[in-house]
C-alpha cells in the first residue's frame, strides 16, 4: 500500500510539473493565422515540446487551420486532414514528438506561405524527488559511551596487559509515529503537491 501511495505521490509531482512547464505559442505572433507571413522563420527559434500548444487565430471562415501528413503539406492537400477548423481560434495540443504540419485548406492560401511545420520534442521528465533518509527520532538517547571500557586485566607471566571491551549500544528506539512523521516531513518539504500526497495518505 506505501508503495502504490508513493507511485501516486510521485504521478501527481510528475504531472503537476509539467503542466507547469507546459507554452502556448500564439502562431504568428501579433500577425496570427493569415496569408503574407512567414511562419518558417516563426517557428524557427521556438523549441517546441510535448505539451505545448499551439493557437491559431485567423477570421473565421476566411481560413482553416488543417493538421496534415509530410506529403500533404508537401502538396498543399486538405483532403486527408488530420483534422481541421475553420472557426477563426483554434488551439491544438503538441501531444506527440516528432514533425507537425499545418496548412490553410482554403483555395490558394497554402501555395502563397500560410503554411507551418513544427518539430516537437518529447517532453522531459521531471526528476524525482531525493529518497528521505531516516533520522534519530528526538526521543532517542546517546547510549554511546565517551570512553572505551576495558576488560578485566589478565595476567601473563608478569604483564599485565588491558583489552579493550566491545559495547554494543541498544537499537535506536523509534516511536509507532516515527514513520508517520517521516512521510510528513518529507510531503511537507513538497508544498502544495504534498497536501494533495497527503491527503492520499
Amino acid at each position: 500500500m506505501a508503495s502504490n501511495l508513493a507511485l501516486a505521490a510521485l504521478l501527481l509531482i510528475a504531472s503537476c510539473a509539467s503542466a507547469a512547464s507546459a507554452a502556448k505559442y500564439t502562431v504568428g505572433d501579433t500577425s496570427g493565422w493569415t496569408t503574407g507571413a512567414d511562419y518558417t522563420t516563426w517557428a524557427s527559434d521556438k523549441k517546441f515540446k510535448v505539451g505545448d500548444s499551439l493557437v491559431f487565430n485567423f477570421a473565421g471562415g476566411a481560413h482553416t487551420v488543417a493538421e496534415v501528413s509530410a506529403a500533404d503539406y508537401a502538396s498543399c492537400s486538405s483532403a486527408n486532414a488530420l483534422s481541421s477548423d475553420g472557426s477563426g481560434a483554434s488551439t491544438v495540443a503538441l501531444k506527440t514528438a516528432g514533425k507537425h504540419y499545418f496548412i490553410c485548406g482554403v483555395a490558394g492560401h497554402c501555395s502563397s506561405g500560410m503554411k507551418l511545420v513544427v518539430t516537437v520534442a518529447a517532453a522531459t521528465a521531471a526528476s524525482p524527488p531525493p529518497k528521505a533518509s531516516p533520522t534519530p527520532t528526538p526521543d532517542s538517547p546517546d547510549t554511546t559511551p565517551d570512553t572505551t571500557p576495558t576488560s578485566p586485566s589478565t595476567s601473563t607471566g608478569g604483564s599485565t596487559t588491558k583489552t579493550p571491551a566491545t559495547v554494543l549500544a541498544p537499537p535506536a528506539k523509534q516511536s509507532e509515529s516515527g514513520a508517520t512523521g517521516l512521510r510528513a516531513t518529507a510531503l511537507a518539504g513538497l508544498g502544495v503537491a504534498g497536501l494533495v500526497a497527503a491527503a492520499l495518505f
